[in-house]
């Protein structure tokens, strides 16, 4: 059973402490622009106005999604067994989601700004012709700090299914020699 990092939890918090950083600068960039533009309108009653819904939606986003973010990512988890990959994941309805990987076509590496600091990394995983999203992708495994090994024990789960071999599929050697060895 493979979880999350703990580091994408902190990923969440730094991308909601951007987000609420961009809406304040935006808000103040506002407020200037009222103030330069508006005459003779009463730019203290805007202003209040303004600080005062954006400060409300900003609550509401630390107060809802944060938690909900948490409560996500302590439900999600990782399997990886010799024919399928296993998400589980969810916080009221838990969904536990196979992917066969004799369907498996691609596994993609996807890596923020904020994961490459963090050092963690998504892996995408397509298949052939499941997908039921609009990334194209069937399966995303996040906040994994062992991308890397993840993704080589994967490709090579994939190989041995597709060839029957147990050959690496980082060596196409080792099967040519296979082939002339038969």
């Amino acid at each position: 059973r493979i979880t999350p990092d703990r580091r994408l939890q902190t990923k969440a918090w730094l991308t909601y402490l951007i987000v609420t950083g961009v809406v304040l600068a935006a808000t103040g960039i506002a407020q200037a622009a009222v103030a330069l533009w508006a005459g003779d309108a009463d730019v203290g009653r805007i202003s209040a106005i303004m600080w005062g819904c954006v400060a409300a939606a900003l609550v509401l986003l630390w107060v809802i999604a944060v938690p909900i973010t948490v409560l996500w990512i302590r439900n999600l988890s990782y399997e990886v067994t010799d024919d399928a990959v296993v998400v589980n994941k969810g916080i009221l309805t838990k969904t536990r989601q196979n992917i066969p990987l004799r369907m498996v076509t691609d596994f993609r590496l996807q890596r923020s700004l904020i994961d490459r600091w963090l050092n963690i990394g998504t892996l995408l995983v397509q298949t052939a012709g499941q997908s039921v999203n609009a990334t194209g992708y069937e399966g995303r495994l996040s906040g994994l700090a062992e991308w890397a090994t993840l993704h080589a024990e994967l490709t090579g789960l994939v190989h041995v299914i597709d060839t029957g071999s147990k050959a690496s599929p980082a060596d196409p050697s080792a099967d040519l020699l296979a082939a002339v060895q038969q």
